[in-house]
């Protein structure tokens, strides 16, 4: 009820959201900058986890929100590349598993934040305080290193090159 109509009850339930979104729409095209941050973030509750996009979206606008999820898409597209690099089903399911997680996680935290799907206290990966989460999301990271680095995938190049060149 609090996604769907947060006016309802500005003051309990629907606090939180509309809270991270008079942030969003402070924060503009630009933000206010990192001197501005205090302003407005302190207010967001729980706004170094769950709304940690809308606080960025304060502090360094619609660019900023911009680059973080334009830095997620890079992420899940170099999740896929490792996926269709690597000769092991395994690693090719897991690599590319790993990137719908992140993915996910993201579009959630994005949905939720801008009101197109609910708030689900999925953390921003990478980017929310939690220690949980940013373990896990770095034990991620490090199985796609692990699945980039494996002889599967450095020698695909080299055959690649003489099945070319043949």
């Amino acid at each position: 009820d609090a996604w769907l109509h947060p006016y309802a009850d500005p003051e309990k339930s629907g606090y939180q959201i509309l809270q991270g979104q008079y942030a969003m729409a402070d924060g503009g095209l630009s933000g206010q900058g990192l001197a501005g941050a205090d302003t407005q973030v302190h207010l967001i509750p729980f706004g170094w986890t769950d709304l940690i996009l809308a606080a960025i979206g304060h502090t360094l606008g619609l660019a900023g929100v911009l680059g973080v999820m334009m830095t997620f898409l890079v992420l899940l597209t170099r999740c896929f590349f490792i996926a269709l690099r690597s000769r092991s089903d395994l690693h090719a399911l897991a690599a590319a598993g790993f990137g719908i997680v992140l993915g996910v996680q993201a579009a959630l935290i994005a949905g939720g934040v801008t009101r197109v799907l609910p708030l689900t206290g999925v953390t921003l990966p990478f980017v929310s305080y939690g220690g949980s989460s940013l373990l896990s999301n770095f034990v991620i990271l490090g199985c796609l290193v692990a699945i980039s680095n494996s002889e599967d995938t450095t020698h695909l190049a080299e055959d690649e090159l003489e099945e070319v060149a043949a």
